[in-house]
């Protein structure tokens, strides 16, 4: 019975959908107890089952391709459960912290476990998730394997929060990795990314991002934006530059168009990539951390290496808030071309 009222909730069709982005397009679906479809796709035989159980037994399963990543399996799996014990008990706050706590699970997966040996080069970063999950993500990687004179920097916030947003920020995550490495530049790569996310995906989340890549030998930086906040370029003078380039927020028009910017790092120099947990951080009278505050921050950074630059940045959002609750999870990015 419990699982019936699931099967009517039109949420869980969008998580099976969104589970199934982040494991490449396999299928996943909900079975009954006697293994009859109730949702999702017709994963193929020899695939994994997973029981969903109440008071130790099974009431149905939760079944895949064997190609879906264990991982996602598992989190589906855990979520149905969860949803189920929350309606028997009838604890809606309790289930909904069960549910963010399952994102935060998802969002940390997906965060790099270290960065890739470039020389020259330093990176650091920072995540610090607020008590409802938004869906952050940063990733560093070079375009095109281990010796690619190209690195990619991205930083990413879903509109959203808990498992849903948690999902497709891990199909985000592929598709832009997927599409940076054949695309001919990050404005093409962030196109081709909305109009999967618009005309296939229909989420009614949506996500901003900021794509640059790197010329490991020159500094020189390609961007490319979907409604994000601009990188922020620390001069060794203290000057504090923006990264600009325009673009619409991923996954809401299929046919959006994306600007390219450049700019460069010289030695010495850092750049901060971030997400609005960081400006609109608020202290307890309400106001806001801002722009302002941290361009003056980074002035007085100029030369500091990445680490450094993560720490200050952190511990002043931190002495801004003063104990205030955070309102959004804070993600920082960090590149810093050594001397």
């Amino acid at each position: 019975m419990e699982l019936d009222a699931l099967i009517a909730d039109p949420a869980l069709g969008s998580l099976l959908d969104l589970a199934s982005a982040a494991a490449g397009g396999a299928a996943i679906a909900v079975t009954d107890a006697d293994g009859q479809l109730l949702a999702g796709g017709s994963p193929a035989a020899g695939g994994q089952s997973l029981p969903v159980c109440v008071d130790d037994k099974a009431i149905g399963h939760v079944v895949c391709d064997a190609s879906t990543p264990p991982a996602v399996a598992g989190l589906v799996h855990a979520a149905l459960e969860l949803a189920i014990a929350g309606s028997r008990d009838d604890v809606t706050q309790a289930r909904a912290a069960q549910e963010l706590a399952i994102g935060r699970q998802i969002q940390r997966s997906l965060l790099p476990r270290s960065f890739p040996e470039v020389p020259g080069w330093r990176f650091a970063a920072e995540y610090e998730p607020a008590r409802e999950v938004g869906g952050d993500l940063y990733d560093v990687y070079r375009l095109g394997g281990d010796s690619a004179d190209v690195v990619v920097l991205l930083i990413a916030d879903v509109t959203g929060k808990g498992v849903p947003a948690a999902l497709l920020m891990a199909d985000t995550k592929a598709l832009l990795r997927a599409a940076a490495d054949h695309a001919p530049g990050p404005a093409d790569a962030l196109a081709r990314v909305n109009r999967i996310l618009a005309l296939e995906r229909r989420s009614s989340l949506f996500v901003t991002a900021a794509l640059a890549e790197v010329d490991v030998w020159t500094g020189g930086v390609r961007l490319a934006s979907a409604g994000h906040e601009s990188p922020l370029v620390v001069r060794t003078d203290g000057r504090v530059e923006t990264i600009s380039a325009s673009g619409f927020i991923l996954g809401a028009v299929g046919d959006a168009g994306y600007e390219e910017g450049s700019g460069s790092i010289g030695p010495g120099e850092a750049v901060l990539l971030y997400t609005d947990g960081v400006t609109e951080a608020r202290n307890p009278q309400g106001a806001f951390y801002g722009d302002t505050r941290l361009r003056a921050l980074l002035g007085g950074l100029a030369g500091s290496a990445a680490d450094d630059v993560r720490r200050a940045v952190v511990e002043d959002v931190g002495e801004f808030r003063a104990g205030a609750d955070a309102h959004d999870d804070l993600t920082i990015l960090v590149a810093e071309r050594e001397d």
